[in-house]
């Protein structure tokens, strides 16, 4: 890995549009601390209303700790069977990912590997959503 790159990991930059650029290998290599969670019982409503078998939902968010924080939001539901899934709709982020040349992946292509990457993580039981 260059030093560029290297140093992204370490301490991020802010560029002028807000988003903090990251590969998502840097991205992967952050320590996320478990922020927020709460339970919305108007989000659950709007996803019954979308057919979405919700019996509770929430927003849940995590960010890194420093002086320039990495942050990742979401909104989730869970079944009957108390399995929890990530809502329809997108991954609220301050990141954009870019390639090791640093070009930007564009904001779908973001939200999907975030979203990916969010799947692979364990938020969906205990302290992990706060305790919900």
């Amino acid at each position: 890995m260059n030093s560029l790159l290297a140093s992204c990991a370490v301490s991020p930059k802010k560029s002028l549009d807000g988003y903090i650029r990251l590969t998502f290998d840097a991205f992967s290599r952050l320590n996320f601390q478990r922020k927020l969670a709460w339970e919305d019982e108007d989000l659950q409503q709007d996803l019954i209303l979308e057919d979405v078998p919700a019996c509770c939902a929430g927003y849940c968010e995590w960010a890194t700790d420093g002086a320039l924080q990495v942050s990742i939001g979401w909104a989730w539901f869970g079944v009957a069977d108390g399995r929890k899934f990530i809502a329809p709709g997108g991954i609220n982020s301050n990141v954009m990912l870019v390639t090791q040349t640093s070009y930007d992946l564009g904001m779908h292509r973001t939200d999907e590997l975030l979203r990916a990457w969010l799947s692979g993580e364990s938020w969906q039981t205990g302290e992990a959503i706060c305790g919900l």
